[in-house]
């Protein structure tokens, strides 16, 4: 993307939490066309706090009051999801520029909403997950187009950890994430489905098998150490079946089953190679692509590393989202964070519940 911004764009954040405050606000204070000028939670500790930690000019505890007495340019949504689509399409009918988290909204309905009002209202918005917007993603999708390993065969996606209450030292009861509203579909299934259509393309038709493998777990770290907690509510393990319905299909495996795996994040399979993201699923991106190549012509057969014709650069960055958003306001193009890419998989996230009960594959309707 291109590297000048015309002028210093300001943020406003909704939402106080811990992405928030550990990723995108650090990250964001590195982009020079980027000023966050307000933060926003309804709890007013966690609003208050977080302005005076990164030295925020305002702080509100009201979406509304902050539309009406704030200059900004920009809304970052990082509230809770279900709190998603009612932010967004206040922001987007206010004349905001939008990125929002994911997901972006519970149904295609809501998602197709937010897409109008956007359009209604001469604005631009980004969606959450990242995952288009990864250099080792958008590496991938070069060699693709330049049918590096031929036709597509298969697309494979590792997007499983140990559960939230596992890993990650969090101040507030984790049993939320397996909730209605909240498990591990949203959670994590949702990053391996982004990636799986970010790397080819609108799916035709979805099927799925999960089940509920930990019906009660024990919290491991936080200030809820040792606390048991009720996890029967859905499934916290997914095997998707994806078909592309031109001779390509998929697995995404989703859950919070999996202590620890040495398989790696992405892997896609073609009629001349391999493609693979090394490294298992996380915040920013993998450890390096590598292609399996299989070529008579070349007599070539085995791994190798391909070159990119970007120049290095270092880690990336989950708020270089807003840099996508910018880019797509200065240059009047469509963000590389699509939404269509996050309503289409907002689409299988709603067809895998009925796929499990009905035990039947679901078609799709929408594209991208």
């Amino acid at each position: 993307m291109p590297k000048k911004m015309m002028k210093k764009w300001k943020i406003a954040i909704v939402g106080c939490g811990l992405i928030t405050r550990e990723i995108y606000i650090p990250q964001m204070k590195n982009y020079s066309p980027v000023e966050l000028v307000a933060v926003c939670d309804t709890d007013e500790f966690a609003a208050r706090d977080c302005a005076k930690e990164f030295d925020v000019p305002e702080y509100y505890t009201d979406m509304d009051e902050m539309l009406k007495e704030c200059d900004f340019d920009i809304l970052m949504d990082v509230a809770s999801i279900a709190a998603h689509h009612e932010i967004n399409m206040k922001a987007l009918q206010a004349g905001k520029h939008l990125y929002s988290q994911k997901p972006i909204g519970l149904t295609v309905e809501e998602v197709s909403e937010q897409i109008q009002a956007a359009k209604e209202n001469g604005v631009k918005f980004a969606a959450s997950p990242i995952h288009p917007l990864r250099p080792d993603i958008r590496f991938i999708n070069e060699l693709i187009a330049n049918e590096a390993i031929g036709e597509l065969m298969m697309v494979r996606a590792h997007t499983s950890h140990g559960g939230p209450e596992y890993f990650q030292h969090r101040q507030m009861d984790p049993s939320w994430f397996y909730q209605p509203g909240a498990g591990a579909l949203l959670d994590m299934g949702v990053h391996g489905l982004t990636m799986a259509v970010a790397v080819a393309g609108p799916v035709k038709e979805v099927s799925c098998t999960a089940t509920i493998s930990q019906p009660e777990r024990t919290v491991r770290s936080g200030v809820y150490d040792g606390q048991k907690i009720k996890t029967d509510y859905l499934p916290d393990n997914y095997i998707i079946t994806l078909d592309w319905g031109n001779g390509c299909i998929g697995v995404v495996e989703a859950g919070f089953c999996a202590l620890a795996s040495t398989q790696n994040m992405l892997e896609i399979y073609g009629t001349k190679g391999t493609l693979t993201i090394l490294g298992s699923i996380k915040i920013g991106e993998g450890d390096g692509v590598r292609m399996f190549l299989d070529s008579p012509s070349l007599q070539v057969r085995g791994w190798i590393d391909p070159l990119s014709n970007e120049p290095p650069r270092g880690e990336f960055e989950q708020a270089e989202c807003l840099l996508d958003l910018i880019n797509a306001i200065e240059n009047d193009t469509n963000p590389i964070l699509d939404p269509g890419i996050a309503r289409h998989v907002i689409e299988i996230m709603n067809a895998i519940p009925k796929a499990i009960e009905t035990k039947k594959t679901q078609l799709l309707s929408t594209t991208f």
